[in-house]
């Protein structure tokens, strides 16, 4: 449920949509795909997105599958259903971590939290300011991916994305089949162009951004709960505390991902953890890969680093 790499060789991938097939085809196209494009690089971490009415947890048994018959070692995974993707042909998209065979992140990674606005251009907005106050240019945005209310201007809002991060990879989903407004959540990842000068972790309190330069990252999968109360929640982060600490000492968040099907389970998460605000975003999504499970959280974390600085830009 955990596993470790060199942030400086981290890099980030975005499956493409799929328009023809089921979900079980649309999942192995997707993983082989991702695994093509990487080239025999070591896969750490998939996020999946899937969309529709089909059962979610196809996809641990097809990457397990997968991974397996072509003998690579096996990734940390987060599932998390939503209302719909971009095309409504599409039931699934994976995001991908990958540590490559070599130096693509001299001077380390900004973690962008996610920034909610009453509508995705909002949203965005917030986003690009918060990587002005890292700063990291607008070309350095490696990935972003948006919660949004509705997909149907898709290209357009693709548009707007890469208008604002010109070399980034989009991933853009609706959360929620029938969402009750407007409001939108963006989070990013990007390339530091020099190294934080207060330490290997820093925490941008105003922007809601964690920068890195520590040697190694540790990437958790999902972690479900299964109730609104704080000891569920509580139960869920031990588990991955448990998971990353297996690997390394853990002393600091680098981003902290909650998503609840509804915002009392999402909120037992927050009051649970004691990790900074600035590292914690909670989503609302359709669904989890559990039949009773009420949220899920999934986390980056810096290990052996003592004393992270708080910055309030």
């Amino acid at each position: 449920m955990a596993l470790a790499a060199d942030t400086e060789t981290l890099d980030f991938h975005i499956s493409p949509l799929l328009r023809t097939g089921g979900l079980a085809a649309q999942i192995r196209q997707s993983l082989n795909d991702l695994i093509r494009d990487t080239r025999g690089e070591t896969i750490i971490k998939l996020r999946a997105f899937v969309a529709g009415a089909g059962d979610a947890r196809r996809v641990e048994a097809l990457v397990g599958a997968i991974f397996a018959e072509k003998k690579l070692p096996l990734p940390v995974l987060s599932i998390i259903q939503v209302g719909a993707l971009a095309d409504n042909a599409a039931q699934v998209v994976i995001e991908a971590v990958v540590s490559t065979k070599k130096i693509v992140n001299p001077n380390g990674l900004a973690f962008l939290a996610g920034q909610t606005g009453a509508s995705l251009s909002q949203a965005l907005q917030r986003l690009r300011e918060s990587a002005t106050a890292v700063p990291v240019s607008p070309e350095r945005v490696l990935t972003c991916t948006c919660f949004t209310s509705h997909t149907a201007d898709f290209a357009a809002t693709r548009a707007a994305i890469q208008a604002a991060f010109p070399n980034t990879a989009v991933n853009v989903v609706q959360a929620l089949r029938e969402p009750p407004n407007d409001e939108s959540m963006c989070e990013a990842v990007a390339q530091l162009s020099q190294p934080p000068a207060q330490g290997p972790v820093v925490w941008l309190k105003n922007a809601r951004a964690t920068l890195v330069n520590s040697h190694r990252l540790i990437f958790t999968g999902l972690q479900l709960t299964f109730g609104n109360y704080l000891d569920d929640a509580h139960e869920a982060y031990a588990r991955l505390q448990r998971a990353a600490s297996a690997l390394e000492a853990v002393e600091a968040p680098v981003e902290v991902n909650a998503f609840s099907l509804d915002p009392f389970a999402g909120s037992a998460l927050r009051k649970t953890t004691s990790v900074p605000l600035s590292t914690f975003t909670v989503q609302t999504v359709e669904g989890l890969p559990g039949v009773d499970a009420a949220a899920g959280i999934e986390a980056v974390l810096a290990p052996r680093v003592a004393e992270p600085v708080t910055v309030l830009r």
